[in-house]
């Protein structure tokens, strides 16, 4: 399947129901379901008319005249499968099986969650771990857009409200968190390292991100936040659905964010990426609650629903130049105010 383009989809489910809860799944989410066959015969004609390297075929092992031979036939020929088992949770003796989801949630976080390692995958559906810590991605609409200083202060100032808070370093792209706080070999790190009582900080790379679902679960028992600079996400349809190693960490915020806050700067252009990311938002329709912060009132409309941040040149280079965050520079500035009072309706301090 193609890293980068969004896969092209054919349902193969005789089930009325559940064939309809997976396409008006994908169709919401803007993916492009070309047929829909109810029988084998239908089927092997749909595959064979769309030959296209990123195709997607999702079955049921209740569809008509399927055989191993013909799920073979498929496999060879390059194309991504996903099957599911019948109504009564029976794999009808067809191997890598996986049980019906439960939600169009819980479809669209196993596809994601597997397209990308489709020999690695579970062959059933598992159940979300219920996490203790709560989960805020920090994402830009484009690159240079102050995500990472907004995760940095605002993991700061969750942890000054007594909140236990690792901040994790996922701009796999472009990591920045170890060199703005000075610390020194952060990715090598077992798990996470302790900057003060209420604050951590981890960083994800390469080398160990295919062992983040595992930590980041992990260290969701221990903390109250966790807060996640994801870098840029400009084009994040595609980065949920392809294979890249890059789109990991994307792809499991999520499913378990429960927040997701995007900054975005006020040129021309940068306002035009922003409007672009939210469209994409609009067609994938993420279950965290999305919050879009603009540097300045340039960007805002009165029919925009955008949240402003001042802009703070003078104390963020000096919070580079120091190595350290805003609260150290000035607890008066005020970016670092704006963030402090962020850090407070999230957590429910901030008295009304």
């Amino acid at each position: 399947m193609d890293e980068i383009a969004q896969p092209v989809v054919i349902t193969a489910i005789a089930d009325a129901e559940f064939e309809g809860m997976v396409s008006s799944a994908l169709f919401s989410r803007g993916w492009n379901v070309i047929a829909r066959p109810l029988d084998t015969k239908a089927l092997e004609q749909a595959a064979h008319t769309h030959v296209e390297a990123n195709l997607l075929i999702i079955y049921s092992v209740d569809l008509p005249g399927l055989n191993r031979d013909l799920l073979q036939r498929l496999k060879l020929s390059k194309v991504s499968t996903f099957g599911f088992a019948d109504e009564t949770g029976s794999a009808r003796g067809f191997d890598e099986i996986s049980l019906r989801p439960r939600s169009t949630e819980e479809l669209i976080s196993y596809i994601r969650g597997n397209i990308r390692s489709p020999l690695l995958r579970s062959p059933l559906i598992r159940s979300n771990p219920t996490l203790k810590a709560r989960v805020i991605g920090v994402g830009g609409a484009g690159h240079s857009t102050g995500a990472t200083t907004l995760a940095i202060n605002l993991a700061q100032e969750l942890a000054l409200l007594n909140r236990n808070t690792l901040l994790i370093d996922a701009n796999l792209s472009a990591p920045a968190i170890s060199t703005l706080l000075d610390l020194r070999n952060l990715a090598g790190e077992d798990k996470w390292r302790d900057l003060s009582p209420n604050f951590s900080v981890a960083e994800v790379t390469q080398h160990n991100v295919t062992q983040f679902s595992e930590r980041a679960v992990d260290a969701a028992s221990h903390f109250d936040f966790l807060v996640l600079d994801l870098g840029s996400l400009s084009n994040i349809s595609s980065d949920l659905s392809d294979r890249r190693w890059s789109s990991q960490v994307k792809i499991w915020s999520s499913t378990y964010a429960q927040e997701l806050l995007i900054t975005a700067g006020s040129d021309v252009l940068q306002s035009r990426r922003l409007n672009e990311v939210s469209a994409e938002l609009g067609r994938i329709k993420l279950p965290a609650k999305i919050k879009i912060y603009c540097q300045g009132n340039e960007n805002k409309s009165k029919e925009d629903n955008y949240l402003s941040l001042p802009v703070d040149a003078r104390s963020c280079a000096a919070a580079r130049k120091d190595r350290t965050t805003l609260v150290e520079i000035s607890e008066k500035a005020p970016l670092r105010r704006a963030i402090a009072t962020m850090a407070k309706q999230i957590t429910g301090a901030l008295q009304s």
